[in-house]
């Protein structure tokens, strides 16, 4: 017997020399619980990391997490093994402005719903419940893409669970606006109760959970140490993140006062708490606010909170004496599950889904430009859960105004077919030789019947056929430099169309990265088969253009375009017209010229070349410079005969979600001065 039991006390010591962790557990004694609490604070939570990265560095157990809000998230993390340094890692990486919204991501959308897009700074999804009612709830962001990135970084911890039982025992804040309650979380999904805690009303949607809508936890308790000492906390530290008080000289800014409201309504019990806490520290985070989420603010704000946190790093290595632990004492590093380190995958295949019920899409667009001054386009799109219908209804107002609508078929090939009814109410002016040569106003109608089809995702084909009517309303003659054989006559056309769309680039507005390819081909009648007695009016058009990413913040982009059109007679209102910043700036066929600020007719058959450089100064900062080039003339082989059309003009642009906000200096042989052109918004 005796020889059995020194083999057994062998084998356990080779047993606890093997297993780090549980060797430590054996060789430590019993000690007092020390908590981790984080206040709420939006972007300003990211200086949590630096804290904890303190912490971390000088080997202070911590036992129990609680947090509010941003303090939710990062101590849901740090309680199932996410270290300091990889939370570092993890924030840094993220597309913020992406996660903060429900857009979808960009190469998971069709080409059309890329438009979208880059057409829309806001769009809502409502869903139909019962009898046609609305059962979304309050919130303009409903946090679809933030649930995605929750729920894959909390893999492992997916299913409903009691917190006590995390690496770390945890529990976070919310807020029952049913009643106005505080609603903690000792148990259920982690992923949702993160969720929760930092749904800030009426920016972000709450969460149902049974009989309860939960919100933002920092309107009762944003600083929840007692909930730390009801778990067991024997020492807390805290972490908090409060902006300074402001006077009324410094509510200057709707920013400011909206702020000051939050930072107000998250005053419950934060005495109290500050008051049961053994380390607290304050993080200074000056200059930032809750949407400080941009790469510069979220290395600050970790640095800050890593210069907090050596503050007092006399206090924490005080308290790790109290503790009863040697100064070179490290606790066993944490790690997350391997699945949540994966890449989370926010693509969709559109082709593939249909709602679960029936729902809206609404999305609101607005710009201001030097050309139109203000301009406001909405855009609802309702989609039936059980039947492959849309109907969609687009309203432009402004100096030229638009109402669509249009019923959509999606058949089971991923094709669709289109029904669509246009008006549009045109008024700009038109130059000649760089002076202002008359104003043309004029109401537009038109039906089309479409059939879409999706070959690839970056790819569509459409086949169109089209009636178009238009009624001029008045020509305003300005100078005697225009045409004197110019008119407008009240006109319709048949016509037919083939579109084909290729679009790989990675963004909108900015892209450093991808190709985008469009040709046309349409053959205008006025009786289904000829014009006015002769062949049929051709026209082909065309563009390509791809960006080339010289290093991380130069990209070249080189774009080739053109237009031609051949027949016997050709009405004035479908000649080549260029100017503007944009495709289909004023009219459906403008093409874009650097330098031009305005629309000018120019001949038959157009060529041109533009290269475009672009600097990104920094993440929403960019300085563009475009050169272009084009030939024109009323006979194809006569086109290099002419004189070279040319222009130039750069651009300093700044990104919001808004869309973009800058301002254009250009000019070109083809006008006369310097053109200045201001822009806010996306183009519409």
């Amino acid at each position: 017997m005796k020889v059995i039991h020194q083999i057994i006390i062998l084998m356990t010591i080779w047993a606890m020399g093997t297993n780090p962790l549980m060797a430590q557990e054996q060789i430590e004694k019993p000690r007092k619980k020390v908590a981790l609490v984080l206040s709420g604070g939006g972007a300003k939570g990211m200086a949590h990391i630096g804290v904890i990265k303190v912490l971390e560095r000088a080997g202070i157990p911590i036992d129990i997490v609680t947090g509010t809000s941003m303090g939710s998230i990062i101590g849901g993390l740090y309680s199932i093994g996410w270290n300091g340094t990889e939370m570092d890692s993890l924030v840094r990486k993220q597309d913020w402005g992406f996660l903060l919204s429900d857009r979808q991501d960009y190469y998971s959308q069709s080409v059309i719903n890329r438009e979208r897009q880059n057409t829309y700074f806001f769009t809502k999804r409502l869903t139909m419940g019962g009898k046609r009612q609305v059962s979304d709830v309050g919130g303009i962001i409903a946090g679809r893409n933030l649930e995605k990135l929750f729920n894959r970084l909390t893999q492992g911890y997916g299913d409903s669970i009691d917190f006590n039982r995390l690496p770390r025992p945890f529990a976070c804040v919310a807020t029952n606006i049913i009643n106005n309650t505080e609603y903690d979380f000792h148990s259920g999904r982690l992923a949702q109760a993160m969720r929760a805690s930092m749904a800030i009303p009426a920016v972000f949607s709450p969460v149902r959970l049974d009989d309860k809508l939960l919100a933002d936890g920092g309107l009762r308790n944003n600083y929840p140490a007692d909930i730390a000492r009801e778990m067991g906390a024997d020492y807390v530290i805290g972490v908090l993140v409060q902006s300074k008080e402001r006077g009324i000289n410094e509510l200057k800014t709707s920013a400011q006062i909206l702020g000051q409201i939050i930072d107000q309504n998250c005053k419950n019990k934060y005495d109290a708490n500050l008051a049961i806490t053994d380390i607290p520290i304050a993080v200074n985070v000056s200059g930032y606010s809750a949407a400080s989420f941009s790469k510069n603010a979220v290395d600050s704000l970790i640095r800050r909170g890593e210069e907090a946190g050596m503050a007092n790093w006399d206090k924490i290595m005080a308290l790790k004496r109290q503790l009863g632990l040697a100064d070179d004492y490290q606790p066993v590093k944490l790690h997350p599950n391997a699945e949540a380190l994966l890449p989370v995958n926010f693509r969709e295949d559109e082709r593939q889904m249909r709602p679960e019920r029936d729902q809206v899409l609404g999305s609101v667009g607005f710009r201001f430009d030097t050309e139109e001054m203000v301009a406001l386009q909405l855009d609802g799109l309702y989609q039936m859960s059980k039947r492959p219908l849309d109907a969609e209804l687009t309203l432009r107002l402004g100096k030229r105004i638009m109402a669509k609508t249009q019923g959509i078929w999606a058949m089971k090939n991923h094709a669709k077919m289109a029904l669509g009814y246009t008006y549009r109410y045109n008024d700009f002016d038109v130059y000649k030789k760089g002076e202002e040569d008359y104003t043309l106003r004029y109401h537009h109608h038109q039906v089309a019947f479409s059939f879409l089809g999706v070959g690839i995702r970056n790819m569509v084909l459409d086949l169109t056929a089209r009636w178009d009517y238009y009624r001029y309303a008045q020509m305003l003659k300005l100078a005697p430099v225009g045409h004197d054989d110019l008119s407008f006559s009240d006109d319709h056309f048949v016509s037919y169309h083939a579109n084909l769309h290729y679009n790989s680039e990675n963004m909108g507005t900015f892209a450093t990265k991808g190709a985008k390819f469009q040709a046309e081909y349409a053959y205008f009648t006025d009786n289904f088969g000829d014009y006015k007695g002769s062949t049929g009016i051709s026209i082909l058009s065309a563009m390509w253009r791809i960006s080339l990413a010289m290093n991380h913040r130069f990209t070249l982009q080189p774009m080739l375009y053109g237009r031609m059109l051949t027949g016997k007679e050709i009405p004035t209102i479908l000649g080549n017209t260029i100017g503007g910043q944009w495709y289909g700036n004023f009219i459906e066929q403008q093409m874009p010229f650097a330098g031009m600020g305005h629309i000018q007719w120019v001949d038959k058959d157009f060529l041109a070349f533009q290269i475009k450089a672009q600097e990104q100064l920094t993440t929403n900062n960019f300085v563009l410079f475009k050169v272009a080039m084009a030939q024109n003339a009323d006979r194809l082989r006569e086109l290099m005969k002419h004189h070279t059309l040319w222009g130039a003009q750069l651009e300093y642009y700044y990104r919001t979600l808004f869309g973009p906000v800058g301002a254009t200096f250009g000019y070109s042989n083809v006008a006369k001065g310097v053109n200045l052109y201001i822009n806010i918004g996306f183009n519409f």
